[in-house]
């Protein structure tokens, strides 16, 4: 029996594909399966996969399935799994050799629901610049303890699934499965593993290399990008009420529908976002007067983010056009940054 399942959705992601697919296969120590869900893609992505299927018959296990985004990829990926712990990653990123026999050892010794470990978070464009990211709460080795240390868990990519190892068991026991819903799917599966994890162990080396690219689907317009912002939000709330920690975590509820609001101005001005500023402008005033004035303004007085503490006071004083302008402008530097930096690389390679 397979230790670790490792699953992998894949969708028109040729370029890095191999990457990625070497990093699972170098693993060492753990015998692991290696699960890639072909999402419908159209850029010779199923045929890599099926190349490496052919290469590695008693290893790898290729799905392929019409298009139905990441989430029902995952699923049908944990339905096929026979490993003990399950391991979901990303295919435009790639992973350090000892990640499942480092999070495997520790998991066996504990038997915890979940490992959660370390990650080095890149650029595509720079990928010398690289932080360091580490967990730094303590080991969550029962329920009271991980609900007390929580507001540690949160500020360390709580929904995030590659630097987390799952224990299939623990999944299966609670039906915890991926939604449907486009984006944030990771999110509200990880809301389901908070609501009933009973134990994590904490690893505080990094193993993950998550990768930055540019025109990611983040970067496009998405017309229901705060409705799905929402359910975050609101899955988020219920499993706070659901624990009885509201005063304790009102601040965290705060957080979660303030993020969603920046995600719909930073959406609002995306390129292809067909509304005018007129309509901008209304969307935003809407969003604020309901859903700002009821489960923002209560919790959340400030940020310890500069740009994120202007865009807050924006929505507070009712100036939703700085709000966008703000935002627009923070997107054109980002985007200068890269573009020079792009260009820089480029002539000292060639």
């Amino acid at each position: 029996m397979f230790e670790v399942s490792i699953i992998m959705p894949v969708y028109n992601v040729k370029e890095h594909l191999v990457r990625a697919i070497e990093s699972a296969l170098n693993q060492k120590e753990v015998l692991a399966e290696v699960i890639l869900v072909d999402d419908g893609s159209t850029d010779g992505s199923a045929e890599i996969c099926d190349d490496y299927a052919r290469q590695e018959p008693l290893l790898i296990k290729v799905i392929h399935q019409e298009n139905k985004g990441s989430g029902p990829a995952r699923n049908a990926g944990l339905d096929q799994a026979i490993g003990k712990y399950i391991y979901f990653a990303d295919p435009d990123d790639y992973f350090d050799q000892n990640l499942l026999a480092d999070n495997c050892r520790l998991a066996k010794a504990t038997k915890p629901d979940l490992v959660i470990f370390g990650y080095t978070q890149e650029s595509a464009s720079n990928p010398q610049d690289r932080e360091l990211k580490l967990p730094n709460f303590p080991q969550l080795t029962t329920q009271k303890v991980f609900r007390q240390h929580f507001k540690n868990v949160y500020q360390f990519s709580p929904y995030a699934l590659w630097n987390k190892l799952y224990k299939k068991a623990f999944l299966n026991k609670h039906h915890i499965r991926f939604t449907n819903q486009p984006t944030g799917q990771d999110a509200l599966f990880n809301i389901e593993v908070y609501k009933h994890v009973s134990a994590a162990l904490v690893n505080r080396k990094a193993y993950y290399h998550y990768v930055s690219h540019e025109g990611s689907s983040v970067n496009r317009y998405r017309p229901e990008r705060f409705f799905m912002e929402q359910n975050i939000a609101q899955a988020f709330e219920s499993l706070v009420k659901e624990w009885s920690e509201e005063p304790a975590y009102d601040e965290l509820i705060g957080e979660e529908y303030f993020h969603g609001i920046y995600l719909e101005t930073a959406n609002l001005v995306r390129e292809n976002c067909p509304l005018n500023e007129e309509e901008k402008v209304a969307r935003l005033r809407e969003l604020w007067q309901t859903v700002g004035v009821e489960k923002v303004l209560p919790f959340k007085s400030k940020d310890h983010n500069p740009f994120r503490q202007l865009l807050l006071n924006a929505y507070k004083q009712g100036n939703f056009k700085r709000a966008l302008l703000l935002m627009k402008g923070r997107n054109q530097v980002s985007n200068s940054y890269t573009s020079v930096f792009s260009k820089l690389r480029t002539f000292f390679e060639n």
